[in-house]
């Protein structure tokens, strides 16, 4: 009796055993099947690096809620690379580290060769636009400053970020808003646009100058609020003196950023805040990360303030001073957002960049040969720039 009880035990070990196995190996082909369909855009990098804006930015968060579900999606492991200067963020992309850059307005100025980038280390960079979704930029204070518009600034504390021209010259902009220029206000040099919020709420700053959507003034308006200095689209004048500084900002409202809402709505300043890589980047992989982009746009595009403008219907096509990456107009093409007239400025605008490459090799052929020095050769290279470009 013992004996067959043994028996019939040891036949249901045997076939616990068996399905157990059996569950495995089922288990194993769905977990290969999973990552199959997760992984089936070709040409998609298993890993990249992306340059972007310093923690506490509306771009490092943006970068953050799209990495998070590239990676929950696809298995692609992203590193952000964070900066607070147009420089720090380019040199990861100049050096081959990064990818793509999330990048302010360096990018126009690292393709001309201007600013920081006239420097004999740099000149003019060959880089393309791989994205351009719409972004919002303004002066904002606490509510209770008693500021109540920009030309109130006048002799107010305002940021200057150390080695972030794109940052600088969009203040110096919205200062010409009401006829204001660096010498009328209190110059607060700072060395990270991230810190602006904690500066304002310690009273080193009486404005701060960044993008709505930065977590850092999310949450000081949970603890102090904020309100935004108004750039009313009607007042020509204003607007007027805006673009002789920065010709790229045009009149923006928005409402869903930190310190506003569908009910108290901000006019501030609009811009394409492009992601950017350079031109030798593979067409191929920059088409499957736009392709990976449109595809998780869903399950990301409510992860930050901002990301409802990075769907392919809302953002700038048409290229703007920097031509676009060959990966992106293949996608624009497949989506019908590319046009002939499009294609046309593109081309005018790579033209552009080769006239540049040769203009800047003659420049530092001459100057070697005039014995120009490195501090001197900015200055010489935009003499001749304007000569060799006309």
């Amino acid at each position: 009796m013992k004996m067959k009880n043994w028996f019939n035990i040891s036949i249901v070990l045997i076939c616990i055993l068996v399905l157990s196995a059996c569950g495995s190996q089922q288990a194993s082909k769905e977990g290969e099947k999973k990552k199959s369909d997760s992984s089936s855009i070709e040409n998609l990098p298993s890993k990249m690096v992306w340059s972007v804006y310093d923690v506490g930015s509306g771009g490092y968060a943006e970068a953050t809620a799209i990495a998070n579900e590239l990676t929950k999606t696809y298995g692609t492991q992203i590193r952000l690379l964070p900066s607070s200067s147009g420089v720090g963020r380019m040199q990861p992309m100049k050096n081959n580290m990064a990818f793509i850059g999330r990048l302010g307005d360096e990018y126009q100025f690292a393709f001309e060769g201007i600013y920081e980038f006239s420097e004999k280390s740099w000149g003019p960079q060959d880089l393309r636009v791989v994205w351009t979704p719409y972004s919002y930029f303004g002066l904002a204070v606490l509510e209770k400053s008693g500021i109540e518009s920009i030309n109130d600034l006048k002799g107010k504390k305002v940021p200057f970020i150390t080695g972030n021209h794109s940052i600088n010259i969009k203040t110096e902009a919205m200062l010409a808003f009401a006829g204001l220029t660096w010498d009328d206000v209190k110059k607060v040099e700072i060395s990270s646009y991230g810190t602006q919020g904690d500066a304002l709420k310690q009273g080193e700053l009486d404005v701060v100058s960044m993008l709505p959507s930065a977590s850092a003034l999310f949450e000081l308006d949970s603890l102090e609020g904020i309100k935004w200095l108004e750039m009313p689209e009607n007042e020509k004048g204003g607007w007027g003196r805006v673009q002789e500084v920065a010709p790229w900002m045009i009149p923006g409202t928005m409402d869903n950023g930190a310190g506003m809402s569908k009910d108290n709505p901000a006019n501030i300043m609009g811009y394409g805040y492009a992601v950017v890589a350079y031109a030798n980047q593979s067409e191929d992989e920059i088409y499957a990360l736009l392709k990976a982009f449109d595809a998780t746009f869903d399950k990301w595009h409510q992860g930050s303030a901002n990301l409802v403008n990075w769907g392919k219907d809302q953002i700038i096509v048409e290229p703007y001073g920097v031509p676009m990456h060959e990966g992106t107009i293949k996608f624009l093409k497949e989506e019908g957002l590319w046009t002939d007239e499009y294609e046309e400025k593109n081309n005018g605008l790579i033209e552009r960049g080769k006239k540049l490459k040769e203009a800047w090799d003659q420049a530092v052929k001459e100057a070697d040969k005039e014995g120009i020095s490195q501090d001197k050769f900015p200055e010489y290279w935009l003499k001749k720039k304007n000569e060799y470009m006309k």
